[in-house]
């Protein structure tokens, strides 16, 4: 389904990277931020890992 460093962009990747508990990492940019772990939710403005809140304006996110 997924493959290694693909970005997440549709509601349904993060969906599904969420349910399959697959890691991702966060980046601003081309920076990389956070090592990131597996999405415990998200909604339109953000996603939630390990306690931590990225919003989706400010963050993109990749499949480790």
């Amino acid at each position: 389904m997924f493959t290694k460093n693909e970005w997440l962009v549709d509601p349904a990747d993060f969906d599904n990277a969420m349910f399959l508990e697959i890691p991702v990492s966060v980046w601003r940019g081309n920076q990389y931020i956070d090592y990131g772990g597996v999405i415990k939710k998200h909604d339109a403005v953000a996603v939630f890992i390990d306690g931590n809140c990225f919003h989706k304006k400010e963050f993109r996110f990749k499949i480790r």
